[in-house]
Parts: structure tokens; sequence; C-alpha cells
């Protein structure tokens, strides 16, 4: 850990458009067939067909991945003054994973409209976050561990270092909105739960997607982003209409914002109770009555006309990507049994990949068909790393799932330790890939007897 750290939180205000660098540069994505700095091209950009992700060239693409968090007090990635972005980034590229999920707050870009266009300091942001005698502390770890870098350098320009340092290695990166405020995510009261919750204003929500989606454009290993993490009602505000028709409506003003800023990415589209389930709009139902967990009722719905998701209504119908979570301290999933496990991810959206329904489905008796063929993930899903892990019965059962229908997937996280995480500095994570201190394993035998098997057993995309 970093000590006994003091808190002295120095308030700042933190957007104008993100301004890519001119299209002549060889990195912008005007250029159909991207290089990454060292030659690596990425073949973008990239699609949907049927069920699968593909390139310019029509290659289907198959990702296996962590999420490496940087929605924390800081705004920046976990890690980087315990290790440099380039060592973190070999450690995931030596397990085989070739994708990155990074989980960012909306308050991020928010900071810098508030500051005229002008991005938060990395000094500035870790004072902040820290204190002054524990954010200059970290502060100076990080440019020690990153020479390239000093105090002054900005959030942004930390992102756009790592997303350069991972194309070179092959490695994809995907922004996901971790949250509005950043904090530690996720649950029902943090603000951050649905559409206009406390900390989740939609219309700054939007702007946040676009700037993100234009400042992707110099990056040709950004390739996907999401829409909105773990989306669940809210416990503080109860009258936002927690139901499939908020979800639809809010997701693809979303989906508009991103696509108008950057016509070229795929959008990843989550769904309700803790992205667990999509069923919805995968199966074709009315979203004024579909069922869901814990939903708000629309009490005349009966009389109303339906309403109904079509994906190819929208110009960004071959962008879209449907992404899923579950872990097994699910509130309302059972994840007791393998079998019961895979009728739940049919229905609640893997039917989209137009696979034979689970034979669990006799017995859940609720396994409808995918209204139309679209590309599948998992995006988070994880657990302690120990003992335990060969005999997890969710997860040896979802990596028994995306082996035999080659569904990409993310586990969480990489993070040995965060900076700060509800409200205590320096805490260590046991659920995560890495140490305390990111110069090693938290559990090697897992690494080599469980994680990189399963990776290899997915032959992802190499890029080269």
């Amino acid at each position: 850990m970093l000590g006994t750290w003091i808190s002295l939180f120095f308030v700042i205000a933190v957007s104008a458009i993100y301004t890519p660098e001119s299209a002549e540069d060889p990195h912008f994505r005007d250029v159909l067939r991207k290089r990454a700095e060292n030659g690596t091209s990425f073949n973008g950009p990239y699609s949907t067909k049927g069920r699968d992700i593909v390139d310019s060239r029509g290659q289907k693409i198959t990702w296996a991945g962590v999420n490496w968090p940087m929605s924390g007090e800081t705004m920046v990635p976990e890690g980087l003054e315990w290790a440099s972005a380039e060592e973190i980034l070999e450690d995931i590229a030596s397990v085989g994973f070739n994708y990155i999920r990074m989980g960012y707050a909306i308050q991020m870009i928010d900071q810098v409209y508030d500051r005229n266009g002008v991005d938060v300091p990395l000094e500035v942001a870790m004072i902040n976050a820290l204190g002054y005698v524990n954010g200059t502390k970290v502060t100076n770890a990080i440019v020690a561990k990153n020479p390239g870098w000093t105090s002054q350098t900005t959030r942004f320009e930390i992102w756009s270092d790592v997303a350069r340092i991972a194309a070179t290695k092959g490695i994809f990166i995907s922004p996901d909105v971790h949250t509005g405020k950043a904090q530690w995510c996720c649950s029902h009261t943090d603000g951050n739960s649905w559409f206009d919750d406390v900390e989740f204003p939609a219309e700054t929500w939007r702007r946040g997607l676009a700037y993100v989606a234009n400042w992707a454009k110099d990056h040709p290993n950004i390739v996907s982003m999401s829409l909105r993490n773990e989306l669940r009602e809210s416990y503080n505000v109860t009258s936002l209409q927690y139901n499939w028709q908020t979800l639809v409506g809010n997701m693809t003003e979303g989906a508009d914002a991103i696509h108008q800023a950057n016509p070229d990415i795929l959008i990843l589209w989550s769904g309700m109770q803790y992205a667990q389930d999509l069923s919805a709009v995968t199966s074709g139902k009315n979203l004024l009555t579909a069922p869901c967990y814990k939903c708000t009722a629309i009490r005349d719905a009966r009389r109303r006309t339906p309403e109904y998701f079509n994906l190819d209504d929208h110009p960004w119908s071959n962008k879209v990507v449907w992404e899923i979570h579950l872990y097994s301290m699910s509130e309302d999933q059972d994840t007791g049994t393998c079998p019961i496990i895979q009728a739940g991810l049919y229905r609640n959206g893997f039917n989209a990949l137009g696979i034979d329904a689970p034979a669990a489905c006799n017995v859940t008796s609720d396994c409808p068909r995918a209204v139309r063929e679209t590309p599948v993930i998992i995006s988070e899903f994880g657990g302690a790393q120990d003992e335990t892990l060969f005999n997890h019965t969710l997860n040896n059962c979802m990596r028994d799932f995306t082996i035999e229908n080659r569904v990409s997937w993310m586990m969480w996280s990489i993070a040995g330790s965060y900076r700060i995480r509800s409200g205590a500095q320096g805490v260590a994570d046991t659920w995560a890939l890495g140490n305390v201190e990111w110069n090693g394993w938290n559990f090697a035998k897992g690494i080599q007897e469980w994680w990189k098997p399963w990776v290899q057993a997915m032959n992802v995309t190499r890029i080269v």
C-alpha cells in the first residue's frame, strides 16, 4: 500500500468538443486500413454481419480480455504509480488477451467543458482525489514510472498514450462509460443508476459519449465503445420510469450521439438489472409490457399501441453489439448450475447469436428465439483469484459457453489495487488478476492453468 494518507480535497472544475489530429495524420480514422505506430494494422472500420463482428476485409473478430478501471476519483488508469503503462500492457498481452475494456466517468468530460476545453493535468487530478500529500506522492510515482509524462500531462493525453502503446501490442481498447460521477461502481444508491439519476444527467452523458467517440478517431485500435455500464433501478430517485421503454429511448439517443460523432465505431449496448437482461430487444417483445426485474409498471400498457425496437430502423444497425454481465451475487439470476445458467444467458440475450436453445430451456420454459442475429459479448464477470477459481460454477460454465459458441469476453479486472475506492485509499482487490503492487499475479497458478488455456481455446484475433 501507499501508507497512511491524508485527505485534502481541491475543487476542480472540469469540455468543448474534442478536436482530433488533422485528417492528414496517418493515425486518423479517415484512413480505411489503419495502422498503429509499429505498422500493426487493425483493418478498420469494423461492423457486424449477422452474429459476427467483422473487419473491413470481412474477417471475423474474436476478443478475450480484461477490464482496466479508470473511473475512480482520479480518472486516470489504476496502477500507473506501481508500473509503467508499457509494463502493465505487456503483462496483459502475456496472458494472450487482445482487448481491454477501460471504464471512465462522464465527469471527466464534464470537467473539460467546465474548463473551456482544457483537460485536467495529472497532478491536479491526483490532489483533488487523494489530498495534497498523497496526491503529490502518487503524481511523482506515476511520472517516475512513466518518464514520458510530467505532472502537467493531462488525463486524455495519458489515455491516448495507453491506447497507442496497446496498439503496438495488437491490443484493442474499448472505452466504457462506467459512471457519471467518478467513484466505485455500482449500487442502486450511488446516484449513477439510471437515466437522470442524481449523478447521471442524460444530456451530459450524451455529450460525453460524443466527445469520447470523436477522441477515439485518433486510435486505430479503438473500434468499439459502450453506451453505459450496468444500468439499474435508482433508489434515490423513484420517478425515473425504470423500464424497457425508457431504456430503449435513451440508449437510442446515446447511439445516435456516438454514430454522429464517429460513424466507424462499434456501439456496445447493455440491458437492464446490472447489464444482465436484454431479452425485450433481442426477442422483439412489446417494450410496454415486456417483463424485467423490479421494473416500473406502465399501468395502461395494455391499452396503448405496442412499441417494439427494430435495430434495422437505425443508421447504426450494423454497428451495435449487445453486451451482458453476470456475477454469482446476482439478485435475480439463478447461477447455481451450469444448465440453468446457460438457459438464462440464452433468454437474456444470447439467443441473438442464432444458437440452439440450451437443454435446460425445457425447465425454465422461457427461451424465445431472437428476432435478429446480432453479436453478443460478455463484457464483465469475475470472482476471487485463488483455488476456488477451478470449481467456480458460474465462471467455469461461462468458459465452456464462450468457447463452444465463440463469444468474446472481458474479465473483471487487472487492477490489483485502487488509489481510492469507496472512500478508502490504497485498497487491494483479491478478485484482480494483478497483485497489490502491480508487479506480479494474485494467483499465478490460475493464470497458467485457467486463464491462459481459456484464451488459447478462444482462438482470438491476432493483429500482426
